[in-house]
């Protein structure tokens, strides 16, 4: 997101320059902090016995941001045998697919609560 006012020593440009950093940072603080509790949703609720504990230890969730008009959280195994968790077997042992099928909903109406407080 971005704003462009010819006038650049406006008060109005500074302040939605400001409004947009502060929802930037706001934005990314809520990622980082859904990302920690989704790698922990995961590892708790990973539908397979572990057997070395590697798949269930390497599953992981990360925040990246490829530009300024996005934040992505991913999550991911870190093992390579990940994805016929995910996939083999019907998905009976997928924990990746379950978790952003039951998280998204929340994570949409976290993001619609923090903008109504920002704006």
């Amino acid at each position: 997101m971005s704003f462009k006012i010819d006038y650049p020593s406006s008060s109005l440009s500074r302040g939605l320059e400001n409004m947009q950093n502060k929802i930037g940072i706001a934005v990314k603080m809520y990622a980082i902090t859904k990302a920690a509790e989704l790698e922990a949703k995961m590892k708790l609720q990973r539908p397979w016995t572990d057997r070395s504990g590697l798949a269930k230890a390497t599953l992981n969730a990360q925040v990246s941001q490829p530009n300024q008009n996005l934040i992505r959280i991913t999550l991911a195994h870190g093992v390579d045998y990940g994805i016929w968790l995910e996939l083999a077997h019907e998905k009976n042992w997928a924990i990746i697919g379950p978790i952003i099928t039951q998280e998204s909903p929340n994570v949409i109406n976290d993001m619609n609560n923090l903008m109504s407080k920002l704006v």
